[in-house]
């Protein structure tokens, strides 16, 4: 079996083959759920711990209450905060003609999202694997701590974003990226991602600044098929509201 086209589930709840610009099941997660931006606290009582009369008088002995506590703030601001550090990582992204360095963890994209899970998978069985290509990688010590992937159809900017996006469950989306992350989005299964791409372009839409996003798909247009029918949604959008 070819590692890079691997079918194996990453997650439980993970569902294959979805269409990148259906409607049907862009709610569902593409791996895990997105950490809010604020911190919670769930205290989930899973179990009765109130106490009732049997006939021979006697207390059945209660069950132990069960608190769950969730606080994903700190999560989220320590995982953005590796992302600062490329010694803490071991993917290295080469992003554009520029090839800018962008760092990631593998296991979290991975997880994350099933064509980042393949796309590593066919890096990592490319990468040479001869005794002097290892000898020669030691002299390089950034190379050699890092899985080196080159993207090359995206704005070093706009894929920062995703990725951060992938490891924490946030994002700014602005008017000069939303094209970007919405290819992004596209590409690589993110379809919560692409939800708020949508709204966030509707919204800007109703506030009259459709041309700041339309200038933004300029690049895109040349690369990604998302990018053709993101600005036509945005014209069928347009066309709506002024009819």
């Amino acid at each position: 079996m070819n590692l890079s086209e691997s079918k194996r589930p990453l997650v439980e709840n993970e569902e294959l083959n979805k269409s990148y610009f259906g409607y049907d099941n862009e709610g569902c997660s593409s791996g895990y759920d997105s950490a809010t931006d604020h911190s919670s606290a769930e205290i989930d009582k899973e179990a009765d711990t109130s106490f009732s009369e049997v006939d021979n008088g006697e207390q059945p002995a209660a069950e132990p209450e069960v608190m769950k506590y969730r606080s994903t703030q700190e999560l989220c601001n320590s995982l953005q905060y590796i992302l600062s550090f490329p010694d803490l990582c071991d993917v290295m992204f080469l992003v554009g003609e520029k090839r800018v360095p962008i760092y990631g963890m593998k296991a979290i994209l991975a997880t994350r999202s099933r064509v980042f899970y393949n796309l590593i998978l066919d890096a990592q069985r490319q990468s040479p694997s001869s005794k002097k290509s290892k000898k020669k990688n030691k002299e390089n010590k950034t190379l050699s701590n890092h899985l080196v992937i080159e993207i090359k159809n995206y704005q070093p900017e706009d894929f920062r974003e995703l990725v951060t996006f992938v490891h924490c469950g946030k994002v700014n989306i602005n008017t000069s990226n939303v094209t970007g992350l919405y290819c992004g989005a596209s590409e690589f299964g993110l379809s919560d991602l692409k939800i708020a791409c949508r709204d966030f372009t509707t919204r800007t839409i109703r506030k009259g600044n459709s041309s700041a996003i339309l200038k933004s798909t300029k690049f895109y247009l040349a690369h990604h098929r998302a990018a053709a029918k993101f600005v036509e949604k945005i014209h069928g959008y347009l066309k709506a509201i002024n009819d």
